[in-house]
């Protein structure tokens, strides 16, 4: 049933809608607008009917917070004769439209089921837009392989909702991308996309940058700072690499998904937000959280959707099109190159790339750079560590004695600092320059107890 919030500090206006709407509405009636506003933001409503002149919250500043979090409700300004030229400037400033004093029942229903009806055919046509546009040669995927092809149905699927998605894979294989779909695809496609790597900031940093700080926060704190959350209202935020979080970060945005609210940093005034969190990480999340390296909470609140994107190693079907597909995308480094030869294309479908996607696009860059002939040859295709042969056989992945060294220096390096520390493993994080998650997991992968 349709969910209406009825607003007005006049008791017996209130009284009067209930009586109106209930058989036909599920309506809630509020004297308080602040105590209005609190159960909107809680469990929403399609329609809101306020008065302009309230204590607390009045009309214009209920309609501008509550579109913030919901652009879609329809609200209606309740007005008297006086107020009328108010209610005008209200519509102008967003509601739908304005119900005057004393109310007409049959005026009453008549305009909110027209509301509602408009409503429904705006819904109707921007399906139909985005089934098109999902459908147009734009979007066709750089992809022949069942198991990215169900990757990108399931994506199309979760972008019509509004639950939180999960993206896992292994560095390079395109989680960003898969999220810019998602977004893309989606209601919120005509507003703001912002991916924030989370690896790449400490953890007070991190919380500054996403929640915004006020002046004076903290030293440097010279000016107000709006935060990528804010930024990313009625639009989507990407947490990439969510894994690498301290757990102290980690309980605040658990709080964020609960409630839609954020605090800036130094600042006790809570801030609406309606931006759809999507999380990426190549980790394995679900072990992480059963370990207690990450909080199982905030895991179930992210992972209500997850979308696995497989390695380039598992769908190697998909070289020669994404081949075509970068050298296009670097022909302007050397227009006269427009394809691969045979013996190239052998050559990188030989190889494993523990970097998979990224790491095809570096190798074609670098080889437009470097060749001399009108196609990509295997001369200028230098992979890595482990060089494919120009047969069809697979080379089989390689660890390099270079690379056994350098972990073997990491690990003794890591015993050192913690013997120094006496085994805290908080202070020793700190000298290494990581945090304790990253360096729990390392002493994990090496071995060390």
């Amino acid at each position: 049933m349709i969910r209406i919030i009825v607003v007005d500090d006049d008791p017996l206006a209130c009284k009067i809608l209930q009586r109106m709407l209930r058989p036909q509405f599920e309506v809630s009636a509020f004297t308080d607008s602040e105590a209005a506003f609190n159960c909107f933001a809680q469990q929403g409503a399609e329609v809101i009917l306020t008065d302009l002149k309230m204590p607390k919250l009045n009309g214009f500043e209920l309609l501008a917070r509550a579109k913030a979090i919901k652009p879609e409700v329809i609200v209606f300004m309740i007005t008297g004769h006086s107020t009328i030229e108010s209610a005008v400037t209200a519509v102008k400033k967003g509601a739908y439209d304005y119900i005057a004093k004393p109310f007409d029942p049959d005026d009453v229903l008549h305009r909110l089921n027209r509301a509602l009806k408009e409503k429904s055919l705006e819904e109707q046509v921007f399906a139909y837009q985005q089934e098109r546009q999902l459908a147009s040669d734009s979007y066709t995927p750089l992809t022949n392989h069942p198991r990215m092809l169900q990757v990108l149905e399931l994506a199309k699927k979760v972008a019509r909702t509004e639950s939180t998605v999960l993206i896992q894979g292994e560095t390079g294989v395109g989680k960003e991308l898969v999220a810019r779909m998602v977004h893309q695809w989606s209601p919120r496609s005509d507003n703001a996309f912002v991916p924030v790597n989370c690896s790449a900031l400490a953890e007070g940093v991190l919380e500054s940058e996403l929640f915004g700080h006020e002046k004076g926060a903290f030293t440097g704190a010279a000016n107000r700072r709006i935060g990528y959350f804010e930024l990313a209202n009625r639009g989507t935020i990407l947490l990439d690499e969510i894994g690498t979080t301290e757990n102290n970060f980690q309980v605040k945005l658990l709080r964020v998904l609960q409630d839609q609210i954020i605090y800036r940093v130094g600042s006790t005034s809570t801030i609406p937000i309606d931006a759809r969190i999507i999380a990426a990480t190549n980790q394995d999340l679900e072990v992480e959280a059963r370990e207690g390296l990450f909080r199982s909470d905030l895991y179930y609140r992210l992972s209500v959707v997850t979308i696995r994107v497989p390695p380039l190693r598992e769908r190697m079907e998909d070289i020669p099109l994404l081949v075509q597909h970068f050298i296009k995308k670097y022909r302007h480094i050397n227009p006269h190159i427009e394809q691969i030869s045979g013996a190239g294309l052998r050559h990188i479908s030989a190889y494993h790339y523990p970097g998979n996607v990224r790491e095809l696009e570096n190798v074609i860059e670098r080889a437009m750079i470097l060749e001399t002939r009108d196609a990509l040859t295997p001369d200028s295709l230098l992979l890595g560590k482990a060089q494919a042969t120009e047969d069809e056989h697979p080379v089989a992945p390689v660890t390099s004695s270079a690379e056994f060294c350098i972990e073997e220096v990491e690990k003794e390096h890591i015993l050192r600092v913690l013997e120094k520390c006496n085994g805290r493993k908080l202070q020793a994080a700190k000298i290494l320059g990581v945090n304790k998650t990253t360096l729990w997991r390392k002493m994990k992968r090496y071995g060390m107890t």
